[in-house]
């Protein structure tokens, strides 16, 4: 019994990763979909004025993306959930 339960902990957990990857894969790199704008002023606000340099705005894109993907890839992953759920109910 606690092993089926930890497989299916960690089936959940592998799906969750798989679906993150794939989701982050699909909307491409930050540069492309966020105004480079709005990166300078989040990057002052986070870094301070003067301090943003080429490697802060990477590391500032890598957060942009990945704050993107997580909503989505919640909103796939509990929605795929439920539907499983009321699938295995019937």
């Amino acid at each position: 019994m606690a092993i089926t339960i930890l497989v299916l902990k960690l089936s959940k957990f592998i799906y969750f990763i798989i679906l993150f990857v794939i989701v982050g894969r699909c909307t491409g790199d930050p540069e492309l979909w966020f105004n480079d704008d709005m990166a300078t002023h989040i990057g002052h606000a986070i870094y301070g004025p003067g301090e943003i340099g080429a490697d802060n705005f990477y590391d500032l894109y890598f957060y942009i993306h990945i704050t993107a993907i997580l909503p989505v890839t919640l909103f796939i992953y509990v929605m795929t959930m439920k539907l499983i759920k009321k699938l295995r109910k019937k």
